[in-house]
């Protein structure tokens, strides 16, 4: 009888909570779904932006430009179709607009241009939307176009981090 007692506290402590964790991470999209044409994975997303990143500052761009990079922006369009409540889209939007800063050309900076304007029309109370502005402002400010020292502004977060996050709830922004 004592057990069933409590089972019955348990059960009443537990039902409530159940849909607030629901919610918070129904928004989330699973590690283990991929999404666009090249089927990329929420991981694979932001590995895909760190690496193109590693690889312009080596200096190859050209094939990461028209490779890794719209493979990510692709998965990243079908992911906000599915999630489009998902804090790590803003982040990874962002994380991708810093890498495009590093190009140091005329595409880089039209490629930053437009995905600073998604960013900011799609999220645009986000801090990321914020950072966005202004890493695009110093990088147009004056006379000529200035990208450098960007590898220094918040990526978008290791793999682990992200799926720590998927295992609970964000904070508040």
């Amino acid at each position: 009888m004592v057990n069933l007692r409590l089972a019955v506290l348990a059960l009443a402590f537990a039902l409530p909570a159940a849909p607030v964790c629901a919610q918070g991470l129904s928004s989330l999209a699973p590690a283990d779904e991929y999404f666009g044409h090249y089927r990329l994975s929420v991981l694979g997303i932001a590995n895909s932006i760190r690496d193109s990143g590693n690889r312009i500052d080596e200096g190859n761009v050209g094939p990461t430009l028209d490779g890794p990079l719209m493979f990510a922006t692709d998965a990243i369009r079908a992911w906000e179709k599915q999630y489009p409540r998902d804090p790590w889209i803003a982040r990874d939007l962002f994380a991708m607009q810093v890498v495009y800063l590093r190009v140091r050309s005329p595409r880089g900076l039209d490629l930053a241009r437009s995905t600073e304007a998604w960013l900011v029309a799609d999220y645009p109370n986000t801090r990321e939307a914020t950072d966005a502005q202004i890493a695009l402002a110093d990088a147009t400010s004056g006379d000529e176009f200035r990208p450098t020292g960007y590898a220094v502004i918040r990526s978008s977060g290791e793999a682990w981090e992200r799926f720590a996050a998927l295992r609970a709830p964000l904070p508040p922004h």
